[in-house]
C-alpha cells in the first residue's frame, strides 16, 4: 500500500464547513460506502482529514477522527451526542437495551447491572475462561491428531459465547452453540442495512429477511425462559441475579419481562461477538509474525512454564498484554461508532449542525499517520508504557470512552489475553494455504469476508518457552489492505 500523506487539520479558531467527497446528486457517497466501507472511510481521511462531511443519501454525516474532537464527542461534551438513526435497525433485534437506548432509561439500566463488571467481580469468572477453552484445546487435539482443520471464527465465537453465559448467568449455553452461530450470523445481515429490496417491503410481507428476524426472535426468546428458569432454580448467575432484581428509579417498579429479555439479548450478541473478532484477528496476527509468535512463547514459558493462567499471573504477561493491544488497533472489533447532534458544535474547528450524523470510527483513528508511524504495520512495542504516555489519550478508543464507554471491556480483555495465552501453550495456529484475509463490508464487527481455516500444530507436552523446538507453521498469506487491496505491510 502506499505512504498517505498526513492529513491537513482546520486552522485554529476557526469555524467552517469541513471539507469532503462531492458525490453525486441524491445518493451522495452512498455508491463507495456500499462497496467497501472500511475503503471508503480510511480514503476520507487520507484526502480531507480529520473532519470530513459528506452525503449519505439524505443524511449530513460527518467523519471524526482527531483525538480532540473525539474526545469532545464521547467525553467533554457527550450529552450533545445520542444513538442517531444509524442504530435504529439495532433494535429490530435487540429491542430497548445498553446498545440502543439513551437519556435516563439509559443510564437506570446501566447503573443496575454495572456491579457484574467491575473489576472484582469480572476477575472470579477467569476459571469459567479457562474450564470453556481447555474444553476447546482438548477438541482441537482430536482435530489435530486427524489433520482437520478448523474455522477458527467459528470456534472463537462458539468459545466466547459459552464462557460469557456460564459466567454471567450460570447458564450452559454450549449444547445450542452450533444453532446460534447460524442465528447470529443471521442477527448480523439483518441489522445493517444495505438498501436491498428486501429492506423495502413493507413489514407484514413474508420476505427473507422477515424470516430471519422471526427465527432470530424464537430462537433467544427461548435460550431467555432457559436462564430465568435456570436462575428461578439455583439462584446463581451475577449478572440475571442483578436484572431480576432491577427496578425503575422513576416508578420503582421492578422490571418487566420485555426490559430483562431486551437487555439479556443485547448482552449475549453484543457480549460475545466483538470478544471473538478479536480473538481471531490476535491469533491471525500472531501466525503472521514469527519474531511475535518467538516472543511470546519465550513470555508465556518465563510466566507460566506448562502451568494455566490465573488472577495472579496474567498481569505479569506484559508482552501478551501488548500483542492484544496492537491487535486491538490494527482491527477494532466495533470499527463505527454513530452518533447524532442534539444541537450544534465545533469539532476540529468545523462546524457541525444539530441533526447531522456523526461516524466515529477506531479503524481509521488506529490508522493516522499523524499519530502512528507505519500504520499497517504490527508492532506491538506500541504499547510500551512510555510509548502509550506520550501520544494522544484518544489516538486509541477500542472500547470507546466516557460514560458509554463498552461495558464488557474489562471482561473482553481478561478474555483476550488468557485465551490467546492458553492456544499459545498448546498449538501454533497457522492458515490455509490459497486463503486471503480482507475487511470492508458494512457490518456491525470488523469480522473477516470470508472463512478463516487454520491448520493446528500441537506443541510439546513440555510446553512453549521449555526449550523444545516446535515445527515452524506454514507461512500464512498477508493480509489484504483495505484501502487498495494489495499487501499489506508486515512488521518482522
Amino acid at each position: 500500500m502506499t505512504t498517505t500523506t498526513t492529513p491537513a487539520t482546520a486552522p485554529t479558531g476557526t469555524t467552517t464547513r469541513a471539507p469532503g467527497p462531492k458525490g453525486v446528486p441524491l445518493l451522495g457517497s452512498l455508491g463507495p460506502w456500499r462497496r467497501n466501507t472500511a475503503e471508503f472511510l480510511l480514503g476520507l481521511q487520507r484526502d480531507h482529514g480529520e473532519t470530513v462531511r459528506m452525503r449519505l443519501g439524505p443524511m449530513t454525516v460527518h467523519q471524526i477522527t482527531g483525538p480532540d474532537a473525539v474526545r469532545q464527542v464521547l467525553v467533554n461534551n457527550h450529552a450533545n451526542y445520542v444513538r442517531g438513526p444509524l442504530y435504529e435497525q439495532f433494535s429490530v433485534v435487540m429491542g430497548k437495551g445498553l446498545l440502543t437506548t439513551d437519556g435516563e432509561y439509559w443510564r437506570g439500566h446501566r447503573r443496575a447491572v454495572q456491579p457484574a463488571f467491575q473489576k472484582n467481580a469480572i476477575l472470579d469468572i477467569v476459571p469459567n475462561i479457562v474450564t470453556a477453552t481447555t474444553e476447546m484445546l482438548d477438541e482441537w487435539e482430536v482435530k489435530a491428531a486427524r489433520e482437520e482443520p478448523v474455522d477458527l471464527m467459528t470456534e472463537m465465537l462458539k468459545l466466547t459465547l459459552i464462557t460469557l453465559s456460564r459466567s454471567l448467568f450460570a447458564y450452559d449455553i454450549k449444547p445450542s452453540s452450533r444453532i446460534l452461530k447460524r442465528i447470529v450470523d443471521d442477527v448480523v445481515e439483518v441489522m445493517f442495512r444495505r438498501g436491498s429490496a428486501s429492506e423495502m417491503m413493507p413489514s407484514w410481507l413474508p420476505t427473507d429477511r422477515k424470516r430471519k428476524i422471526t427465527r432470530i426472535h424464537q430462537v433467544f426468546d427461548k435460550i431467555v425462559a432457559d436462564v430465568r428458569e435456570s436462575y428461578a432454580r439455583t439462584g446463581e448467575g451475577s449478572l440475571i441475579s442483578l436484572m431480576e432484581e432491577a427496578k425503575d428509579p422513576v416508578t420503582g417498579e421492578p422490571w418487566t419481562d420485555q426490559e430483562l429479555r431486551d437487555e439479556l439479548l443485547t448482552i449475549y450478541l453484543a457480549g460475545h461477538e466483538t470478544t471473538a473478532v478479536s480473538l481471531c484477528w490476535t491469533l491471525l496476527s500472531i501466525a503472521n509474525h514469527p519474531p511475535v509468535q518467538e516472543e511470546l512463547d519465550n513470555e508465556i514459558g518465563e510466566v507460566l512454564g506448562s502451568g494455566l493462567p490465573d488472577t495472579q499471573n496474567t498481569d505479569a504477561l506484559t508482552y501478551t498484554k501488548m500483542v492484544v493491544d496492537e491487535s486491538l488497533r490494527m482491527h477494532p472489533p466495533i470499527w463505527i461508532f454513530p452518533r447524532a447532534a442534539v444541537g450544534p458544535d465545533s469539532l476540529g474547528g468545523y462546524d457541525i449542525e444539530a441533526g447531522s450524523s456523526i461516524l466515529l470510527s477506531p479503524l481509521v483513528s488506529h490508522h493516522n499517520p499523524r499519530h502512528w508511524d507505519n500504520p499497517l504495520a504490527f508492532d506491538p512495542y506500541r504499547f510500551t508504557p512510555q510509548a502509550v504516555k506520550e501520544r494522544p489519550r484518544m489516538a486509541y478508543f477500542p472500547f470507546g470512552a466516557g460514560p458509554r464507554q463498552c461495558i464488557g471491556n474489562t471482561m473482553a480483555l481478561l478474555e483476550l489475553r488468557t485465551i490467546v495465552t492458553m492456544i499459545n501453550q498448546r498449538f501454533k495456529l497457522s492458515m490455509i494455504p490459497g486463503h486471503a484475509l480482507a475487511y470492508g463490508s458494512p457490518v456491525i464487527s470488523l469480522r473477516p469476508l470470508d472463512d478463516v481455516m487454520i491448520h493446528l500444530t500441537p506443541r510439546t507436552p513440555t510446553g512453549p518457552g521449555n526449550g523444545t523446538a516446535v515445527p515452524a507453521p506454514t507461512p500464512a498469506p498477508p493480509l489484504t489492505c483495505p484501502v487498495t487491496g494489495g499487501k499489506a505491510q508486515l512488521a518482522d
